[in-house]
């Protein structure tokens, strides 16, 4: 868990954030980490300001991640409840921001970097990779500080979640009868009535099956079609024909030795202290042979690593601050830093380990280098032909295009705007206005991964109304399944009632008649997976039976079932009070957070310019 000053908060945590956030917040700004080229101001929360450029820079990255996975499909529509999202998102951070610092939350440097070393994202070969680190966050429009600042704002905010969970308790009467009814077990009896065992029995006259084809004929209708002809470029197949000699391999791998080293790694332990003075008193210390383990404990303010060492772990160099990178690269094995200035305090790094730098030999990476070579080819190809055939598609049409570039036209079946049959952006690209409306080639566009396409209408069929020969067997069908469904929903109540109110004999003549049978279920438990889900759950919702059976009905899409509980007991069975605590604790600070929240919005003077988004 996060660290947190627990000396600030016990636990009456709950209570007291509630009773700070109803009063108004001291919000501080957060433009210390963010800065705009615009004062646009988009949202206020107590005063404090979120810019345009702010917003615009959390709204792009999500907006790209969007309009990637639905293509054309991504509209006005979209784009705007985006935009209300981001800046509702944006809002809630700023109130739990404050709220972690008016509570004394804070996270660790080791805390931030160990959380920025385990993002699978910013990892190469299985290890953290600075360059990947950095070539993400360029890409999404962020640069390092940026970054760090927004990741310690997110992971002290969780805190708040993690220390309600530690806060709340659960008395010993509680989780006992938590205990007991986790061990509960029924005894049951039920007869299931299928819908597909009467279907033969309900009876549709013509009359109804015309009636309802009048009264719903906007739902049968066949929508258009199009079959098209298209262009595809894919990478897999311009890969097949890439070759590559092993002079070609040996320069690649000259090239791109980098891709096949392991940067140097060092492994780090710090101590963190609250002023300068301690660090000084420290540092003298271990100038007089003071044990940097027993130092740690005793000064460290990283309530992370000071009972590990103040062990970081192995880092290379650029993961820290540049002055402070510099140092500990230069410090030799079992070495220790002069005290070093830092956001979080001073600092005293010790080197623990040294991973050389090393590089891995041709003939160990040889079939690596073979497929990377080809990848890169193929897309250097592939970004060459999709440059000319954007270019050849938008000024010719498509036969000049295919023939230029000797690339073969395909066409595809009739298909419609729901179709599954080709994915769904190349649906949504046959369906977009300039191709179904205008007739034009449509825009270049990637429909899978290393998939280019472009097409253009080939042949369509307009929408039609269908006609009632043509439904009539769907209708009948539909209205047999309604009046069956009814028919056991009143037949599997009337029996269970017929039971309660002690009419046994009648609801015995009606099991006869309908040839129904008790199946009998031996004791289960809430979690059983011996039957539907969904049975269980009816069976689990019954009261108690006192000396004589409960009844009761549960109902489905597919089928009824008719319930007879006979009996309750409790088992020996033991789950450890730690488990039950935490599932129920669990649950009670989700439930708690969420009324956090709602609070939160009615009392803080929040205000969002929409029209400014």
């Amino acid at each position: 868990m996060l660290s947190f000053f627990r000396d600030k908060i016990k636990g009456w945590v709950a209570y007291l954030i509630i009773a700070l956030i109803v009063v108004p917040f001291a919000l501080f700004g957060i433009s210390q980490y963010f800065t705009g080229e615009s004062n646009i101001v988009v949202a206020s929360v107590d005063g404090n300001d979120i810019s345009k450029a702010r917003f615009l820079q959390e709204f792009s990255s999500s907006q790209r991640r969007l309009q990637q996975e639905l293509g054309e499909k991504y509209s006005t529509k979209i784009d705007q409840e985006l935009k209300i999202r981001t800046i509702q998102s944006m809002v809630r951070d700023v109130a739990l921001k404050q709220l972690a610092s008016d509570f004394g939350y804070a996270t660790t440097p080791g805390e931030l970097l160990q959380t920025i070393k385990s993002n699978e994202a910013f990892k190469v070969d299985g290890k953290f990779s600075f360059e990947r680190y950095q070539q993400l966050l360029r890409i999404n429009g962020f640069s390092s500080s940026e970054y760090e600042a927004s990741k310690l704002d997110e992971l002290t905010q969780r805190q708040i979640k993690d220390n309600l969970l530690d806060s709340a308790f659960i008395t010993p009467s509680a989780l006992k009868r938590i205990q007991l009814l986790n061990n509960q077990q029924r005894k049951f009896s039920y007869i299931t009535m299928d819908v597909k065992d009467y279907l033969q029995q309900a009876q549709v006259d013509e009359q109804s099956i015309i009636d309802f084809y009048q009264s719903k004929k906007e739902v049968f209708f066949e929508p258009q079609k199009v079959k098209v002809d298209f262009i595809k470029l894919s990478s897999k197949a311009i890969a097949k024909d890439i070759k590559a000699s092993e002079e070609d391999l040996r320069n690649f791998y000259k090239a791109e030795q980098g891709r096949f080293s392991s940067e140097e790694e060092r492994k780090v332990g710090h101590i963190l202290f609250a002023n300068k003075e301690q660090a000084n008193a420290a540092a003298e210390e271990l100038k007089q042979g003071g044990n940097f383990v027993e130092l740690t404990r005793k000064y460290s303010i990283d309530e992370d690593t000071k009972d590990q060492g103040g062990d970081l772990g192995f880092i290379t160099s650029g993961v820290m601050a540049p002055d402070i990178s510099l140092v500990i690269f230069a410090l030799q094995k079992n070495e220790t830093s002069i005290p070093l200035k830092s956001e979080f305090g001073y600092h005293i790094f010790k080197v623990n380990e040294i991973k050389p730098f090393s590089v891995k030999s041709f003939a160990e990476v040889r079939d690596e280098l073979l497929e990377i070579y080809t990848e890169n080819e193929a897309q250097k190809k592939l970004n060459s032909l999709i440059e000319s055939l954007a270019n050849l598609a938008y000024e010719s049409s498509l036969e000049e295009a295919g023939e230029q570039m000797s690339l073969k036209i395909q066409t595809s079946d009739f298909f419609s705007a729901d179709s599954k049959q080709y994915s769904d952006k190349f649906v949504a690209l046959a369906f977009s206005n300039e191709v179904i409306d205008k007739g034009e080639n449509s825009q270049l566009a990637e429909i899978e991964k290393g998939e280019f396409v472009v097409l253009r209408v080939n042949q369509k069929i307009a929408q039609r109304q269908k006609e009632f020969t043509e439904v009539d067997g769907e209708i009948k069908e539909y209205l047999s399944r309604v009046i069956t469904k009814k028919f056991i929903d009143d037949t599997a109540q009337k029996i269970a009632d017929l039971f309660t109110n002690g009419d046994e004999k009648t609801a015995q003549n009606l099991m006869e008649k309908a040839s129904l049978k008790w199946q009998d279920i031996d004791w289960v438990k809430r979690d059983s997976k011996q039957i539907e889900q969904g049975i269980i759950k009816s069976v689990f919702s019954l009261k108690k039976p006192d000396n004589k059976p409960i009844y009761g009905a549960y109902t489905s899409d597919l089928h009824t079932v008719i319930l007879k509980l006979s009996a309750i007991k409790y088992s020996n069975e033991e789950v450890s009070d730690k488990v039950l605590k935490n599932l129920f604790l669990n649950f009670t600070t989700e439930e708690f957070f969420i009324s956090i929240m709602q609070i939160m919005d009615k009392k803080l003077d929040i205000k969002i310019f929409e029209d400014l988004l």
